[in-house]
């Protein structure tokens, strides 16, 4: 029987895929080959030593010569703060996904010719975990120390209007029909429809899973993530991804492989890039700004942007002002959180 709190960060980790597809990655299942499988809990990848449970698996097409197929691990948690529980991921999460990830990337297929045996790794696995409270001090030095990369929606400003709703989320609320025998995987099949645009899978959804408060919840869920027109993937000085959102699509850039945005801190704690009318939105987990303003002198220079501009899949390079995440350490130092849209 899943727990409420297990059925929450589902839902998230259907947004993230949303999001992730919608940034150009392609969302995989068992028929992507003989390495995944479709377990009684959900997609199961192979490693060397066991098979594994994970949430959800992408791939990005795009890759560069040299080293192996990219696929990545997608974990969401959307835990809630209620009293002293700050709804922050802790560190028995992050490491799980170091065992995980250590034993799928250790994974070969063996080939035999010449009556000689030949290994080769067939993928490089990574691993992400989506929080939409962020992470704990101890989760993060262990994800920096075993490179899980962690990213964070608890001050993004598209996102405050999904925290709202998943607020609604709990245990005691009227939303999920017989918890004792409600099926996760099948689930999820319906709300990915949903979130598609197929509308026919919301009687799904009320047939066979929520209430009509629930049904509520998931419509206006979707108008959130229908909100967010652009989604993209960025790596700061060409190393640390972060999410990066915005309203609309970015437009207005033909040729240009560079563009200078200005960056501004908002007291709210996410970072706001501006070129061409074009408004994009990112955060970092505390420690790890900390950490990168101390791994680059605060000199993160420029960021490495892929995604679909003007609806061709491209990357960019967009430069900063130095001395911005210095300025982003001194917000978040402030404790209060003020929210600006």
């Amino acid at each position: 029987m899943p727990t409420v709190s297990r059925i929450r960060g589902a839902i998230l980790e259907e947004i993230v895929l949303a999001l992730l597809h919608k940034a150009g990655y392609r969302i995989l299942d068992e028929n992507d080959g003989e390495e995944i499988k479709d377990g009684p809990r959900g997609l199961e990848l192979r490693g060397r030593g066991e098979w594994h449970q994970v949430d959800a698996l992408v791939g990005y097409d795009f890759t560069p010569a040299f080293i192996y197929p990219i696929r990545l691990i997608v974990e969401a948690k959307a835990y809630l703060p209620t009293g002293n529980n700050k709804g922050k991921v802790g560190i028995n999460v992050v490491r799980n996904a170091v065992g995980v990830l250590k034993d799928v990337n250790e994974d070969y297929f063996s080939y035999s010719l010449n009556r000689e045996e030949y290994k080769i790794r067939r993928f490089n696995y990574t691993y992400a975990i989506f929080s939409l409270y962020g992470f704990t001090q101890n989760a993060q030095r262990y994800a920096i120390a075993h490179q899980i990369f962690l990213i964070q929606y608890y001050y993004m400003p598209l996102f405050q209007g999904l925290q709202k709703e998943f607020s609604k989320i709990t245990e005691k609320s009227h939303i999920f029909k017989n918890l004792k025998k409600f099926n996760l995987k099948a689930f999820r099949k319906s709300l990915r429809k949903f979130l598609k645009n197929e509308y026919l899978e919301i009687l799904r959804l009320m047939v066979n899973f929520l209430f009509k408060e629930g049904i509520e919840i998931m419509k206006k869920i979707k108008k959130e993530v229908d909100k967010i027109g652009g989604s993209y993937f960025g790596l700061l000085n060409g190393e640390y991804p972060i999410h990066i959102l915005s309203q609309k699509p970015i437009r207005g850039i033909e040729s240009e492989e560079e563009v200078y945005a200005e960056i501004r801190i908002r007291e709210a704690k996410y970072v706001e890039l501006t070129f061409r009318n074009n408004k994009l939105y990112f955060e970092l987990p505390e420690l790890i700004a900390e950490l990168s303003e101390k791994i680059w002198e605060n000199k993160i220079s420029f960021i490495a942007l892929t995604g679909f501009i003007n609806n061709i899949r491209r990357s960019l390079i967009i430069k900063l002002d130095e001395k911005w995440l210095r300025d982003y350490l001194e917000k978040l130092k402030n404790k209060t959180k003020e929210l600006i849209l």
